[in-house]
């Protein structure tokens, strides 16, 4: 797909189709395709280290925590930490951390995908074709592009920390949580400093939110992004569908005997 609208489309379609899957197979097919999406776009290698390990540390830490408070029942033990008092980790809180976490992360993935693999100036291009309000089309993608810097930011805050002090893990955990939060503070005065400089300079230039403006390059909807765009269309209505039927099924407001086999497609598969 090389439209803008095609891509966002794209994504919106899965942002409803992520809500209308509860399997962890389903939606652990669907992150690991945007995730190798995002994975195989050309970046660094150290990028590319750094976005597994968020990815595993995100999956594990919904997991574990989930796992930790899980209320409902039945609550079947898989780990005991403690018993008095007692401290467990529940197999279905785990299962359903893991389900929640997959579903999160398929759509980061993707909305990473359209981020780096779209330019600022086309993504403004494409909003505004789906008549989007301009200042509002500005300030995302504006926010969008800011995303890569303050994590460079974070990045190099913590190195600069590593080599000017003890390692993190020798120091008690209270200390280690002070010390992630001081960790913050250069990092959003540098952030507020940017968005000063970025006003700054619109103001400067006489910007204006309703003011009419022509693109530079006009957008080609091609035959291929009508194409991907209408299967993904496609697939995500048909799953919706589904999902209400099965729905209405349990909650007893509308049954035929004819869509016994979806039902059963949609316990077992969705």
């Amino acid at each position: 797909m090389t439209d803008p609208r095609a891509r966002l489309g794209l994504l919106f379609c899965l942002g409803v189709l992520v809500l209308c899957l509860d399997g962890a197979l389903p939606l652990g097919l669907l992150a690991a395709t945007t995730g190798l999406a995002a994975l195989l776009h050309p970046r660094a290698v150290g990028w590319r280290l750094r976005f597994l390990a968020g990815v595993a540390l995100l999956a594990w830490s919904t997991a574990l925590s989930q796992g930790l408070f899980w209320a409902d029942w039945p609550r079947t033990p898989l780990v005991v930490l403690s018993r008095e008092p007692s401290i467990v980790i529940c197999r279905e809180g785990v299962v359903h951390g893991l389900v929640q976490s997959l579903r999160f992360l398929a759509l980061m993935t993707a909305g990473l995908w359209v981020a780096l693999s779209t330019a600022p100036d086309r993504l403004v291009a494409g909003l505004l074709a789906m008549r989007v309000p301009f200042g509002i089309a500005l300030m995302g993608v504006t926010a969008l592009r800011f995303v890569p810097l303050v994590g460079e930011e974070l990045l190099a805050v913590r190195q600069a920390r590593a080599r000017r002090g003890r390692p993190l893990w020798q120091r008690t955990p209270w200390a280690w949580l002070t010390l992630e939060a001081a960790l913050l503070r250069p990092v959003v005065a540098r952030a507020l400093r940017r968005a000063r400089a970025l006003a700054e300079s619109l103001e400067t230039r006489g910007f204006h939110p309703t003011a009419p403006r022509a693109v530079r390059e006009p957008l080609r909807f091609g035959w291929a992004d009508g194409v991907g765009l209408g299967l993904a269309a496609a697939i995500t209505v048909a799953a919706a569908g589904a999902r209400g039927l099965y729905v209405l099924y349990g909650a007893e407001l509308y049954y035929s005997p004819g869509l016994r086999p979806l039902y059963a497609f949609v316990r077992g598969w969705m």
